[in-house]
């Protein structure tokens, strides 16, 4: 009886440890794919910046009209494999099962999808151009095709490593990705600008090409590395074919992430076929109305992303962990990432949402000198339009994670789908008769409508709402921005103002967000930064420290 004491206990102890490793290699993993998808955003802000710059307003108005197709077939190219690929993957390592051989099948069914989406963008780029209402895109669009098939296969490699929780290829090659685009795209539109808009805009489009090259070659590095240093330490994987009905189970896996997966660029490219023509009937000029599309989908929206990719990058990281944690009926483990990553999400984006609010005018002044007075005065009140979508957009695609992780995909594709339709309609209507801003409040009430859906759907799911603390939070996000407009009618520089505003509202933030115990001492140790995070703890609520 004692012998078999002992070895019960060094049984558990062995799974405690094991457990423990587990989540420290989520939280790191998350962390390293949270800094990698911050700094890809912050250089990909950084390339529109001088792109914007050397286009202009209307220049970046048919970069933007592109990108739209392109984000849809580059979607409907992966038809949500690569997720499904990376819950596989990780549901099988949680159960000890080999995971190659859906790598490899995931990979085959990429490359065809991939070949197809390019083929299809490049024979109907005329088709495209003239819907828009804008005919010289469409040589924008022949440029673009081929990053279509290299995208689809890199995300394949993505959805892969992040299955196996190496978050750090993923993180990596959106860095690569992004410098690769910002060095080539800058200096070749810059080059081509003298021939003409067209051309300069197609020389960034190339730009684009070229990165998603590189990346790929990073990828398949990266992989066969990793393959050989594994087989030099004896780890040998049996390679087995799919069975039929695995194949199946993938696909009936891979279709409703595919349907949300599509959705959102779906919505995207409705604007690019709505907004321009909308404008053209509201009065205004095709050049006119293609640069006013082109400040909303532009220098606003990469301003209004930045924030929002951190916040999401959570639930990125968290579709595997939670799948895991699913297969595994770890219910603790689930609802404690849940409620810690939906809580990040609003602590984050609150207070983003209110300094772009406040300081619209002043961000985009110093950002893009090069825009003249008019469309830095449109550009600004869109920003403050758009500035709510920092917070509802990152919350509703972190319960859409959540819902795809927990297996209840169809729930994700309802909210979106109500959220799109609503968006459509508001924006053929208000475009129409109110102009540009008609649609920055269609794509706010979507993510409003959104939102609220998907977290009445996880609520029916879990029981468990996680909005506990938001009251409080915009409560604080007020009291910010009040010091921010305080700041802001001191100094009239807008340069000065925005940085000390910018100091001023972070300290202000942070300090009441722990005096009234946003941040608890039990969450910090699954936070990062946690040295930092128990030294503010400590200074602002000494009390609880005795």
């Amino acid at each position: 009886m004692p012998k078999s004491r002992k070895n019960g206990n060094a049984v558990y102890a062995a799974d405690a440890v094991q457990k423990d490793d587990r989540k420290r290699k989520i939280a790191s993993g998350a962390g390293v794919l949270a800094i990698g998808s911050v700094i890809a955003k912050m250089l990909g802000a950084l390339y529109r910046i001088p792109l914007t710059n050397i286009l202009g307003a209307q220049g970046m108005g048919m970069y933007q009209l592109i990108f739209p197709v392109y984000a849809l077939f580059m979607v409907l190219s992966t038809a949500g494999i690569p997720t499904a690929l990376s819950r596989i993957v990780a549901e099988k390592r949680a159960t000890g099962q080999p995971s190659k051989k859906y790598f490899a099948a995931a990979m085959l069914a990429l490359a065809l999808l991939g070949g197809i989406c390019s083929v299809l963008t490049f024979a109907l780029a005329k088709v495209f151009a003239v819907w828009q209402g804008n005919p010289d895109t469409y040589y924008g669009f022949l440029v673009i095709s081929p990053a279509i098939f290299l995208v689809g296969i890199i995300s394949g490699f993505r959805g892969f490593f992040q299955g196996e929780m190496y978050m750090l290829p993923t993180a990596l090659s959106n860095v690569i990705e992004q410098v690769v685009k910002l060095a080539l795209g800058i200096t070749l539109s810059y080059l081509l600008i003298g021939k003409g808009l067209i051309w300069a805009v197609c020389g960034a489009l190339l730009g684009v090409v070229c990165s998603e090259l590189v990346t790929l070659v990073y990828m398949v590095t990266t992989y066969f590395v990793r393959a050989v240093k594994a087989r030099k330490n004896g780890v040998r994987e049996i390679r087995e074919r799919m069975t039929k009905q695995e194949v199946k189970s993938m696909a009936a896996m891979a279709f409703p992430i595919a349907i949300v997966a599509i959705l959102m660029p779906l919505s995207n490219f409705f604007d690019s076929m709505i907004i321009v023509n909308m404008l053209r009937l509201h009065g205004e000029s095709g050049d006119v109305a293609t640069a006013w599309y082109g400040l909303l989908s532009g220098p606003v929206q990469s301003l209004v992303n930045m924030p929002i990719v951190a916040i999401i990058s959570l639930g990125v990281a968290i579709v595997p962990s939670v799948s895991a944690s699913r297969a595994t009926r770890d219910v603790d483990s689930i609802m404690l990432k849940s409620r810690l990553c939906v809580k990040l999400c609003y602590l984050l984006g609150i207070p983003f949402a209110f300094f772009f609010a406040v300081y619209a005018d002043n961000i985009l002044s110093v950002v893009y000198p090069s825009l003249n007075q008019n469309s830095l005065n449109i550009a600004a009140n869109l920003l403050k339009i758009s500035a709510f979508n920092v917070v509802t957009f990152s919350a509703m695609q972190i319960y859409v994670s959540l819902l795809q992780a927990l297996d209840k995909t169809k729930w994700a594709v309802l909210s979106l789908v109500c959220a799109i339709t609503v968006k459509t309609v508001l924006s053929l209507v208000l475009v129409r008769f109110t102009g540009i801003y008609g649609g920055a409040i269609a794509s706010v009430s979507m993510g409003a409508l959104a939102l609220l859906i998907s977290n009445a759907a996880y609520f029916k799911i879990c029981g468990l709402h996680l909005e506990k603390n938001v009251g409080t939070n915009l409560v604080i996000g007020v009291i910010m921005a009040l010091s921010g407009v305080g700041v802001k009618a001191l100094l009239q520089n807008p340069v000065a103002a925005f940085c000390v505003g910018s100091v001023v509202c972070v300290v202000v933030y942070v300090w009441l967000v722990f005096l009234f115990g946003l941040v608890s001492r039990e969450e910090i140790p699954h936070l990062p930064m946690k040295r930092l995070m128990w030294g503010l703890h400590r200074l602002i609520r000494f009390w609880d420290y005795g």
